[in-house]
């Protein structure tokens, strides 16, 4: 019968919640939620050079200034 363990993505590892053991070369299954549907797109940009310029330009030009309240 098949067992269900939750964990936690980390550096693109799954880290399990509770520890356990596993053969060398078991066959695992992972069932990703419906919500993560964009997860394909993860890492597009990885290796972009100047990310973080082009990032923070984004910010820069689509965040909502606002007013002082007088």
């Amino acid at each position: 019968m098949p067992k269900a363990v939750k964990g936690v993505v980390k550096g693109n590892v799954i880290v399990p919640e509770e520890p356990f053991a596993l053969p060398e070369g078991a066959e695992v299954m992972i069932n990703l939620p419906p919500n993560l549907c964009l997860l394909k797109h993860a890492g597009v940009w990885r290796d972009l050079e100047d990310l973080d310029t082009l990032v923070a330009e984004i910010y820069a030009n689509r965040t909502v200034k606002e007013e002082p309240v007088s």
